[in-house]
């Protein structure tokens, strides 16, 4: 368990890259295409992708540091977005035995009925917040397709996953990551 974190730091970092180019093409490409009210929040695929797929202690400072490095391209805080992943990532755990990503359809399903969790949880902590219900409504229809396209993502976006984190190998040699 001492070097455990060590074997994170690799496909971290190279998470993290790929997060950091998708979130440029978030902000600054989709608005050039006219969509100005939308962004794809890739941050929230990672997050639901280590639920699911990884088995380690440190699950909660991984989605800090995803939720972190999103920050600095959102309005969005990462504390409303780190307490939600870890919700969201303790729910899985307690459902992985039910969950079984095993088709593109099933796995569409289940991260569209998770993105849907974690907007009641993060809409939850605004109305705390904020107390205005009215921006969960106007946040709601944004969040639709942006959900939706994330969820048609997601068997392409969690296969490039494995092979980084190397979940599917691992599992087949009996090792855990």
């Amino acid at each position: 368990m001492k070097g455990d974190w060590l074997k994170l730091i690799r496909p971290l970092g190279i998470t993290l890259l790929i997060l950091i180019v998708l979130e440029i093409f978030s902000t600054a490409l989709v608005p050039m295409l006219g969509l100005t009210k939308y962004r794809i929040p890739f941050n929230i695929l990672i997050i639901l992708y280590l639920g699911f797929k990884l088995e380690t202690p440190y699950t909660s400072l991984l989605i800090f540091v995803l939720q972190y490095t999103h920050s600095f391209f959102s309005i969005e805080g990462w504390e409303m977005g780190t307490i939600a992943g870890v919700i969201i990532c303790i729910v899985i755990s307690y459902l992985k035995d039910l969950l079984h990503l095993s088709s593109s359809i099933i796995t569409i399903f289940i991260t569209q009925v998770f993105q849907f969790l974690w907007f009641v949880i993060v809409s939850v902590l605004l109305y705390l917040k904020e107390d205005n219900f009215s921006y969960i409504v106007e946040k709601f229809w944004r969040f639709l397709p942006e959900s939706i396209a994330i969820s048609l993502l997601a068997p392409f976006f969690f296969g490039i996953l494995d092979v980084i984190w190397r979940t599917e190998t691992d599992r087949s040699l009996g090792e855990s990551v």
